[in-house]
């Protein structure tokens, strides 16, 4: 078919036998428009690329290209949708998507908006945004090394600007949802019973503010906010210079339609999901080799490509290695020659309120603010749009923010405050550029004063023993004593900001006692903090990742790399340890319930590839909370709440009540012998009868196909697509692999891996999944997964010598000749 040969010749022809597929590198000497002086680029065995500049505009420019070498179409994508540009290449079916995300641009003060991730934020940001552009100047002069992706969807990259990497709406700050939410509870069940089944950390008394009516909030209040946030799926007709045959793209717009229309993976539904990960470090008190060790693995969705890009950036001032997204310059976590530092995210800050407001009848563009009537501020802005004029869209703002909903015939309006943006230096991660240069303690800590979003516990070790903590965050200051920070307000004055919290003043440990310091974005704000009455009481992980940690971390007195190694791919189930022992004494004379009892009461709790008895327990699981919601929940209030959190099902259950019946424990015991039965039933439907096959690992895994899948035909989906590997562990193990119900595959877990030994750099490991590269015929494009599944890890090496050991290929970008 059309597709499959052009797929076949893009990916087939421009190798040249060393390793660089359809894209090889350039040639030993390139000369590249833009480069100063000479940068050598040396790419190890792994697809990790270091950089050997000898000045610091010309390590971004070379950050910058070399990414987009790799992960072009990924970038473009990122850019387009964060910066509203989407219809200017896909046509006007993105109108609204492009509105939706020009409202949460930041428009403030853009010198102190560089200034603030680092002093030559600007010199930084521009030469990252320089080397990009140069490399699609590259690909446009030679169409032959042009992605894929733009083959297939008959598009070209369009270019960045130095304010390109500064988006704030893939940033992981929201919870503006969450009130809408919380707004739809108290509407359905009351505030008695909200405020009791509501899991808060720490508890804060809910209260409706005077002139809310609750029951007027609705999801639909929020349907631009989320457009903006997630975009918009493709469709076949959104590519109309693609070079697919008309019989082909009918059949494939018919595909569409059957499919739901999704056409490709939304770059941003990372953000719906839960960002859930891990991070330790352990003093050399109590490690083997008497120097501190960190590790972290920050989980998010596990896409393709990866959403992590990994990089070594040597130049004078900078020697830093790790993980960020190829679209920031610099590292968010790694090391440098004196520290290193891994993050998780920390859930204090409540950075973001909707308000709600009384408009004017006689003028819907004027809001009621202390008593009188005030205008929205509007600003017009064009939108180019493909194959016609562009289109001249109107953004509103008021005091506080975007206005994202607009109900004329109640006379209302909804805008979203956002901390995000009102305050310079809030893109997502790139304040770590401070800390990529960092060599103690306090600079650290100053760096982390400045790490605004999204909140990250950030962990630390240095050369010289230290170990410590900092949860950095934008705080918001809310001053009236009955505002939660959890409900919709009105926008009518009496709910403002009272400014943010100082960066100086936020939490942090240096040298704890325990002698480690571990997150895993449980709840984690010190009880004497001075300030954790702002703690946003919503958002934090359950407690079983952190729990088991610190269970292992405790007994580990001679700590090593490879223990942490094995640490990050623990597979034991507390929720497991906690729920199956609740079945002692219990019997059934149903032989499938006999066998399932028999099963789980030998098991060992340890989600491994190969148990019987977790398969059973992640069926029986969600049967069990299910039904304890139903028993728990009002019948109003079920399609509002969901399933109840783990916690609180198991301290019903722990703990049992009137409403299991007249014999609560009777009651109990029925429940969880009727879901088992139930879960039973469900698997030998799925699985057969033969309960002795039915292993975690045959279900539980992990497979990629290509993101344009849905564009071609089935053979050359297949073959882009990846190998199928089994994993262990489950959404509350150490080793955390969330999965979709409906197959089993596994949808967001660790993003990254870094184990960093400070007693010697070159030991440290790391990996990424599945690979650095996005294009297909590259040996790195998806050669870490099968890796990444088993737990094995690749060396992150860092000296010189190291590097050359494990040298794959390397090129040289030479200023252009004069």
């Amino acid at each position: 078919m059309a597709a499959a040969a052009l797929l076949l010749a893009a990916c087939g022809g421009g190798g040249d036998g060393d390793g660089g597929g359809s894209n090889p590198p350039p040639g030993p000497g390139t000369q590249v428009p833009g480069v100063k002086e000479q940068v050598e680029i040396v790419r190890d065995r792994h697809g990790v690329s270091h950089i050997f500049a000898q000045n610091q505009r010309d390590l971004f420019f070379a950050q910058g290209y070399n990414a987009a070498r790799d992960r072009l179409w990924q970038l473009d994508q990122w850019r387009r949708r964060g910066e509203g540009k989407m219809a200017e290449q896909f046509g006007a079916r993105f109108v609204p998507a492009d509105r939706a995300a020009r409202k949460f641009l930041f428009r403030g003060d853009a010198e102190a908006e560089f200034a603030s991730y680092h002093p030559q934020g600007k010199e930084i940001l521009t030469a990252f945004s320089d080397g990009i552009n140069a490399y699609i100047d590259e690909v446009k002069a030679d169409p032959a090394k042009l992605p894929i992706e733009f083959r297939l969807t008959g598009t070209e990259p369009g270019r960045w600007s130095p304010t390109s990497s500064l988006i704030r709406i893939y940033g992981i700050t929201r919870n503006v949802s969450t009130e809408i939410s919380m707004a739809r509870r108290i509407a359905a069940v009351g505030l008695a019973t909200t405020q009791e089944l509501t899991d808060q950390q720490p508890v804060k008394t809910l209260q409706v503010p005077a002139g809310l009516d609750v029951g007027t909030l609705t999801t639909a209040i929020l349907a631009e906010y989320q457009l903006a946030r997630n975009g918009m799926a493709f469709e076949a007709g959104d590519f109309p210079r693609s070079p697919l045959a008309p019989a082909d793209r009918e059949r494939l717009a018919s595909a569409l339609s059957a499919s739901g229309g999704t056409a490709k993976r939304e770059p941003e539904e990372l953000l719906a999901l839960q960002h859930e990960s891990n991070n330790w470090t352990v003093s050399g008190d109590r490690t083997a080799s008497g120097k501190p060790i960190l590790a972290g693995d920050p989980h998010r969705a596990i896409s393709m490509p990866s959403l992590r890009y990994m990089v070594h950036l040597h130049a004078p001032g900078w020697n830093v290695i790790g993980a960020g997204e190829p679209a920031l310059p610099g590292v968010s976590m790694g090391h440098n020659e004196r520290i290193a530092f891994g993050l998780t995210i920390f859930a204090y800050g409540d950075e973001e309120d909707l308000y709600v407001y009384e408009t004017n009848p006689a003028n819907p563009d004027q809001y009621r603010y202390k008593g009188a009537w005030e205008t929205m501020r509007k600003v017009e802005e064009k939108v180019p749009v493909r194959g016609q004029a562009e289109q001249s869209v109107t953004l509103k703002f008021t005091r506080h923010g975007p206005v994202v909903y607009e109900d004329a015939a109640a006379n209302k309006a909804y805008a979203v405050r956002a901390a995000y943006l009102e305050f310079p230096g809030t893109a997502a991660y790139l304040a770590s550029l401070r800390l990529n240069q960092a060599s103690n303690w306090t600079e650290f800590s100053e760096g982390m004063a400045r790490h605004f979003t999204p909140g990250e516990n950030m962990v630390y070790a240095d050369v010289d023993g230290n170990i410590g903590w900092f949860g950095g965050s934008l705080v918001p200051i809310r001053p009236n004593p009955d505002w939660s920070g959890l409900l919709p307000v009105p926008g009518d004055g009496r709910y403002e900001w009272a400014g943010y919290l100082s960066g100086s003043l936020l939490p942090r440990i240096l040298n704890p006692r325990e002698g480690f310091f571990a997150t895993a974005n449980q709840y984690n704000v010190p009880d004497d903090y001075a300030y954790r009455d702002l703690t946003n009481t919503m958002g934090w992980a359950e407690p079983y990742r952190y729990d088991r940690i610190v269970e292992v971390l405790k007994t580990s007195t001679r700590h090593t790399v490879r223990d942490s190694a094995k640490l990050q791919i623990d597979e034991l189930s507390i929720p497991a340890r906690t729920l199956v022992p609740m079945l002692a004494g219990l019997n059934s004379g149903d032989a499938d319930v006999a066998e399932a009892l028999q099963r789980l009461r030998a098991w060992d709790y340890v989600a491994s590839v190969d148990s019987v008895a977790a398969t059973i327990f992640e069926a029986w699981l969600p049967k069990v909370s299910a039904q304890v919601t139903s028993l728990v929940v009002p019948p109003a209030g079920r399609s509002v709440f969901g399933t109840l959190s783990k916690p609180v099902v198991f301290a019903r259950l722990a703990s049992p009540d009137a409403v299991f019946g007249p014999d609560p424990v009777a009651g109990r015991n029925a429940l969880l012998l009727d879901t088992l039965k139930s879960a039973m039933g469900d698997l030998k439907t799925r699985l057969g009868g033969d309960v002795s096959t039915w292993k975690w690992g045959s279900l539980h895994h992990i497979k990629f196909d290509h993101e344009l899948a849905a564009f071609l035909d089935a053979g050359t989906a297949g073959d882009l697509a990846t190998q199928r590997f089994p994993v262990g562990g489950t959404g509350d193990t150490v080793h955390r692999a969330s999965y979709r119900t409906s197959d089993f595959r596994v949808t967001s877990g660790a993003s990254y891996r870094q184990i960093i030994d400070v007693a010697d750099w070159d030991k440290s490991l790391a990996i990424n999944v599945p690979g650095q590269s996005a294009d297909p015929a590259s040996p790195y494009y998806d050669n870490l997964l099968e890796a990444w599944a088993k737990g094995d890890y690749f060396p992150m090496v860092y000296s010189r010598g190291a590097i050359d050991a494990v040298k794959a290929d390397s090129w040289t970008l030479r200023p252009v000749a004069r």
